[in-house]
């Protein structure tokens, strides 16, 4: 029976080619590859491709997640600093984890390094699942001889990063449910309990009063423009992400979230300081800052911020100062570029950049505390009070009721 098999193999030019081969047994597909002039380094059996899917533990995801990269870079850095070698470190991680998307990982880097490649090189192959910034990193650290230092120096910058998302997140966790609830509350009232008083409200031909039939109207309306309401919005939603989508209205739109009031600076600050720290970090790490720029350009997320960032890049590699870049751009804090131009003037620029980057957040994290503080009892307040409104306005419409009979 003939079998499918993948090699990788040299060619008379020393370049490495990757191919399939058809034989009764991987002896024979060795055999093959040779008669193509060709010098095989590896050959495995083609599995099924449902069964690869399947067996591949990150084949359905785009990303590693922020504790397993945490948990992976800080094991490493901690191994190599104790002297082992980079793939008995590996080795060491893939048989302690019990994290399959991890032990996968470890095993494909521990045998691309046996095999003479470099670490940054064999984290290239899983350049999809990998930050934009850690290749790099990475590789700065090997060309300098410091890969331990630049590991210690990178996993601190992914834990720090994961512990302020993980702050923000949390934080609209509350308010968010809170919101929902109360509008199935609302909804529930409106759509549930009102129609059950609706005949009793029908049989007393009497004038209710005003509280009560606005209410027994909203409910009507609900009733039978419900689906047409819930038909508008969503169509308003479509038309907003397209008008984000458009290339000149969406960077209007991303300015205008930067300039807002009601942000109150929150995305400047959280976006600002990501690319800061990921300037900051690769600097330290070795990276030259034009190359790191363009790294950390793929951190941002908002369009104005982006646009600014790219234009900055150009002239950054022109030789125009980075505190300078910063305030023309119009759209970063000004403490960010007060600390910029104290490190170009005191020649610590990627510290200062750090530190901008950690005053940043400590000022969004300030903010959002105090957002929340007010933002939480306001939205029980408001929320408790609407639905107060429309159950006393049935209690009573249901009084006058008992007043009548009487």
């Amino acid at each position: 029976m003939t079998m499918n098999f993948t090699f990788k193999a040299i060619n008379r030019s020393g370049q490495i080619e990757r191919g399939h081969v058809r034989a009764h047994s991987r002896d024979a597909a060795v055999e093959e590859i040779d008669r193509m002039r060709l010098t095989p380094v590896e050959v495995r059996i083609e599995r099924d491709r449902l069964r690869a899917i399947l067996s591949h533990p990150l084949r359905w995801r785009r990303s590693m997640s922020s504790i397993q990269l945490v948990s992976l870079t800080q094991s490493l850095a901690s191994l190599l600093k104790a002297g082992l070698t980079l793939d008995r470190a590996l080795n060491i991680i893939q048989v302690t984890s019990e994290d399959r998307s991890v032990q996968f990982i470890c095993a494909d880097l521990e045998r691309r390094v046996r095999t003479g490649a470099t670490f940054a090189d064999a984290l290239e192959e899983h350049s999809a699942i990998f930050p934009s910034y850690y290749i790099p990193m990475v590789r700065a650290g090997e060309l300098g001889g410091t890969l331990a230092e630049g590991l210690e120096r990178l996993g601190g910058f992914v834990e720090r990063a994961a512990a302020v998302k993980a702050r923000i997140v949390s934080s609209l966790i509350y308010p968010s449910v809170l919101v929902l609830m109360i509008g199935v509350t609302i909804s529930l009232v409106l759509t549930v309990v009102l129609p059950r008083f609706r005949a009793l409200f029908a049989e007393s031909q009497t004038q209710l009063p005003l509280s009560t039939r606005a209410v027994m109207a909203v409910g009507d309306f609900v009733h039978d423009y419900g689906w047409w309401v819930a038909l508008i919005l969503a169509g308003a939603c479509v038309a907003v992400y397209r008008a984000w989508r458009d290339p000149i209205l969406g960077l209007r739109l991303s300015r205008r979230l930067l300039e807002a009031r009601w942000t109150f600076g929150l995305l400047a600050k959280t976006q600002s300081s990501r690319f800061l720290r990921t300037l900051g970090t690769l600097g330290k790490g070795g990276v030259a800052l034009p190359d790191a720029m363009g790294v950390a350009i793929g951190m941002l997320q908002n369009r104005a911020l982006l646009v600014a960032a790219r234009d900055m890049h150009v002239r950054f590699r022109e030789g125009a100062d980075l505190s300078t870049l910063l305030s023309r751009a119009l759209v970063f804090p000004k403490a960010a570029i007060q600390l910029a131009r104290v490190g170009e003037e005191t020649g610590r620029l990627e510290e200062m950049l750090l530190e901008a980057a950690d005053a940043l957040d400590r000022d969004a994290e300030r903010t959002l505390d105090r957002l929340l503080s007010v933002l939480v009892p306001s939205i029980t307040v408001l929320m408790g009070a609407i639905v107060a409104a429309l159950i006393a306005s049935v209690l009573v419409g249901i009084l006058s009721l008992n007043d009548l009979a009487y």
